[in-house]
């Protein structure tokens, strides 16, 4: 080479690849390669995570508005028991024997009601054998006590009102018998010990309880007091739905669904002609 060859530009010398280079390239290219996968699986991972949170999220969210559907259910169930409870309508169910324990109970409910709801109608459910005199008459005083407060008392008798529970019968304001109810109307009973002039004393005072429940009965039946000793006179005077209402011993009958009239066994009987009736019939053919 001349020197004006040494003054021309010279091209490069091709590079020279060896075996080692490529192998190191081709590792590098792996490398990114794995990495790049590595990357994509973790988002995978990531997106499927958030997947798998989001329907946990979603599961909890549907149980706790199920457990609040649930809830409500619940209240409102309550809310309708506690509708149709007896505090709700303030119908006091007396179904025992007049003791000291049924009038106290009696008197506690009604008590609590007149302060919780004054001047609202009360009702008095009345399925009694009777009991004792004067346990009764502290009920029948207190019922008195609340019509005067203002509450109009309802008393209904279904099955019977024997003795101290007719009594009853009359505190309300509006006194309603079944159709199939009974009432009992008797003198009282009691017994006595000790000496002549104790068992004198009791029994004086027992003409005197009598005399006051006559009063009593007397006060708006359609019988006088007379009347009412005569018909209880050492006897169980029972009288059925109807008669205690035409003796004025109750207002009305509870209302009923209309049944079929079935004819009374005193109508069948009575259709029937007398034994001595075909007596003289007979005798009125053989004479003719």
């Amino acid at each position: 080479m001349d020197n004006n060859d040494k003054n021309l530009p010279q091209s490069p010398a091709p590079a020279v690849t060896t075996p080692a280079t490529s192998n190191l390239d081709a590792q590098l290219k792996a490398l990114q390669l794995e990495e790049a996968q590595l990357r994509v699986e973790k988002a995978r991972n990531a997106k499927g995570h958030e997947a798998r949170e989001n329907e946990l999220k979603l599961r909890q969210l549907e149980a706790q508005v199920r457990a609040a559907e649930l809830d409500v259910a619940k209240r409102e169930r309550e809310a309708e028991r506690e509708k149709a409870s007896h505090d709700e309508h303030m119908v006091y169910t007396l179904w025992d024997a007049v003791t000291t324990d049924t009038m106290k109970a009696a008197m506690t409910d009604l008590g609590r009601w007149s302060r919780r709801f004054p001047g609202k109608p009360l009702t008095l459910m009345l399925n009694s054998p009777g009991g004792a005199v004067v346990h009764g008459l502290a009920l029948y005083d207190f019922v008195l006590k609340l019509r005067a407060d203002g509450h109009h008392v309802t008393v209904i008798v279904l099955g019977q009102a024997a003795s101290m529970g007719g009594i009853l019968l009359q505190a309300g304001d509006k006194r309603i018998v079944g159709a199939n109810s009974r009432v009992l109307i008797h003198e009282v009973s009691a017994g006595t010990q000790g000496n002549i002039q104790s068992m004198s004393d009791a029994v004086i005072e027992s003409q005197n309880l009598w005399s006051r429940l006559v009063r009593l009965l007397a006060r708006r039946s359609s019988l006088s007091e007379a009347q009412i000793r005569s018909r209880a006179l050492r006897k169980d005077w029972w009288l059925d739905a109807h008669e205690t209402v035409a003796l004025g011993f109750a207002d009305e009958l509870l209302a009923t669904p209309d049944l079929p009239e079935t004819i009374a066994p005193k109508a069948q009987v009575s259709a029937l002609p007398s034994r001595s009736r075909r007596r003289r019939n007979k005798k009125n053919k053989q004479n003719q």
